[in-house]
């Protein structure tokens, strides 16, 4: 079975230390956390460890390791941080003979910075990923794929969108899409646009959010559809780990509060078959045919979180490829992605197929819950 995955790729660079502090400052029962660099200060760090990422190519190495027949495309530079994304990818045994290799642009760059608490600020840097052109797109090889995985699309490249998922569309390819929050805050009527051809919508939390006020403050016949009342519980910052709490409370986003109901409602009227939401140590949600599930995240020491995304939305599409029930492709990437979680590095906790059917075995189908939408 081929699949074929489009996004971005980056130079990853871990930069560890101690940490920096922290402050939290909230409004309207919402937090804010904010890291804290003091003015003028020589921070040291204790190292700096480069990887390979980006959506495309962590998604690609992850359906690879998964048994399925992988090719990437996206667009690096002509420099030593693209030649070891072509690198990476080859030893996965993933085909990059469609990777473009620009000689105007450099490889994009991430550099990671965590906090004393353990959460992460990327510096993200898109160089080559905001140059994808319609005429370098591999539309062959969409037509011999059996699905098509796309991932964040950066700035002029998410125009793109609509030629790529109509094309898929119009030759039976069935899509998902695990958008970026950039793209979802300045592309948001060409992701509208798009979703009546892509099968699988995938958005973390926060990105669900962006969503849903780019809506509103795009087309008001939204406004009464998805915002809640300002009097409703905002999203506890403290609830229970197991508690699929966004169905009961309202999402806050610069002044607005949201209904997670409605937009799960609203965004299957759109086209997607499944829609799912991830909301990191919580857990996931997955709306299909009127039908929600939610599973609770395992409990794990979290090393880091990029690339978390990724695992969690290739291997659940990867499963239902393989004919698996949504209940099981929602256990696989909440494995996938909490093997991700344990290793520094968007790639280094990817599991193959004989790893994660070992872990499937031990996880409970108990903690799946099904709930009403």
């Amino acid at each position: 079975m081929k699949v074929l995955t489009i996004g971005g790729a980056t130079q990853d660079i871990f930069l560890q230390y101690a940490g920096a502090d922290a402050m939290s400052i909230t409004k309207k029962n919402f937090t804010h956390t904010y890291m804290l660099f003091e003015s003028g200060e020589k921070v040291e760090i204790e190292n700096a460890t480069y990887f390979t990422g980006g959506g495309a190519t962590n998604s690609a190495t992850s359906f690879s390791r998964l048994g399925f027949e992988t090719s990437c495309f996206c667009v690096i530079g002509n420099d030593s941080a693209g030649k070891q994304v072509l690198h990476d990818l080859e030893q996965e045994k993933v085909n990059t003979s469609f990777i473009y290799k620009s000689a105007e642009h450099r490889t994009g760059l991430s550099c990671i910075i965590n906090a004393v608490r353990g959460d992460r600020t990327v510096l993200a840097y898109r160089g080559a990923n905001s140059y994808l052109e319609l005429d370098k797109l591999p539309f062959d090889e969409i037509k011999k794929s059996n699905h098509l995985y796309i991932t964040s699309l950066s700035n002029d490249s998410a125009q793109l969108l609509p030629d790529i998922v109509s094309f898929a569309k119009k030759h039976h390819i069935p899509v998902a899409i695990n958008p970026g929050v950039s793209q979802l805050a300045t592309g948001t009527l060409t992701l509208k646009k798009s979703l009546q051809d892509i099968d699988i919508l995938i958005l973390n939390s926060s990105e669900a959010r962006t969503f849903m006020l780019a809506l509103v403050e795009t087309d008001e016949t939204y406004k009464e559809m998805f915002e809640g009342s300002a009097s409703a519980n905002p999203c506890a910052l403290n609830a229970p780990s197991s508690d699929p709490y966004l169905m009961n409370m309202s999402l806050y986003c610069e002044d607005a509060y949201f209904s997670m109901p409605k937009f799960f409602q609203e965004v299957l009227k759109m086209g997607p078959k499944t829609v799912v939401v991830t909301n990191g140590a919580n857990g996931v949600y997955v709306v299909t045919d009127h039908t929600m599930y939610f599973h609770p995240s395992m409990k794990i020491d979290v090393v880091n979180t990029v690339g978390a995304g990724d695992a969690f939305g290739s291997c659940f599409v990867a499963s239902l490829l393989r004919g698996e029930e949504v209940p099981t492709a929602l256990r696989s990437g909440i494995i996938n992605s909490a093997s991700v979680l344990s290793m520094l590095g968007a790639k280094a906790g990817l599991l193959t197929s004989a790893q994660l059917k070992k872990q499937l075995i031990t996880l409970s189908s108990d903690l799946l819950q099904t709930l009403p939408l």
